[in-house]
């Protein structure tokens, strides 16, 4: 049984967590286990920067901002090199839920040094405890992962640029109707692991990647990759004519090649939908 799944056969026996003791809950988690909250990044008194969890959904203030929180093995925190390589991804999962689609948005991170992928569900719909913490991410420059190991405080803070498209994974999302946050539960107990959700995304950049080089060769005249015949007409028309209908035969092919990646795209969404 590989490491994550062994982690969702963990994190199913595993009492809720209870607002108040948010850390002292997660600080008890297997390792590997990853999750975000609301957190308290600076004191009042702006002396110090400290973290907090959120314990209520109102009063949200510039104070708070969503961070992620790793749970790594004790020691481990001090034992990753100092300057931590971090690979970070994002996408949404569109499915169905008996008669009703959701569009929960996962975030991965990979950590070098690190055997697991992290990867957190955030419900941008089925929030009736904490608001979304999508357009507050889409607006910070930098991300911020806290290293758990078995105390109810973080033992470290990596920050990271923050290159996801999140206006992008945004619009997705609310191109589906909302749903609530029982739905939202059911789909959890479904979703996929993260090392399947971290090659379905690997997958799906390198197919566009070859159809386009593929496209591309062929236009450039490499034969090997199919052939194009001419008619009588078009072989009996003047060089320019000719040179002209040539012209703009490959900007037709061009616009079906975009079409085609398209197409592919809406493939791929229909097929997580079903």
């Amino acid at each position: 049984m590989s490491k994550n799944k062994q982690l969702l056969n963990q994190r199913k026996q595993l009492p809720e967590p209870q607002l108040d003791d948010f850390f002292k809950v997660f600080s008890q988690s297997p390792v590997g286990t990853s999750t975000w909250n609301w957190i308290l990044t600076h004191s009042r008194s702006g002396k110090d920067r400290i973290f907090l969890p959120l314990s209520t959904g109102t009063g949200l203030t510039t104070d708070y901002e969503p961070l992620f929180l790793l749970k790594v093995s004790s020691g481990k925190s001090w034992n990753l090199e100092s300057s931590v390589k971090v690979t970070a991804k994002a996408g949404v999962f569109i499915t169905k839920v008996g008669s009703i689609f959701v569009a929960p948005l996962y975030v991965l991170f990979k950590l070098s040094g690190n055997d697991y992928i992290y990867h957190i569900w955030i419900n941008h719909y089925g929030g009736d405890i904490l608001p979304s913490p999508l357009y507050k991410l889409q607006k910070m420059p930098y991300l911020t992962l806290l290293l758990i190991e078995d105390k109810t405080q973080p033992e470290r803070a990596i920050k990271i640029e923050n290159q996801i498209n999140w206006s992008s994974l945004i619009t997705k999302i609310e191109s589906v109707s909302s749903w609530d946050r029982g739905v939202f539960e059911k789909f959890n107990s479904l979703a996929y692991s993260a090392q399947e959700l971290w090659n379905r995304t690997t997958e799906e950049q390198v197919k566009k990647t070859t159809i386009a080089k593929l496209n591309d060769r062929f236009r450039n005249g490499d034969k090997s990759l199919g052939e194009y015949k001419m008619s009588r007409q078009v072989l009996a028309l003047p060089r320019k004519s000719k040179n002209n209908f040539l012209k703009k035969f490959k900007i037709f092919l061009i616009l079906l090649q975009k079409m085609i990646l398209e197409v592919n795209i809406m493939w791929v969404k229909l097929s997580w939908m079903v």
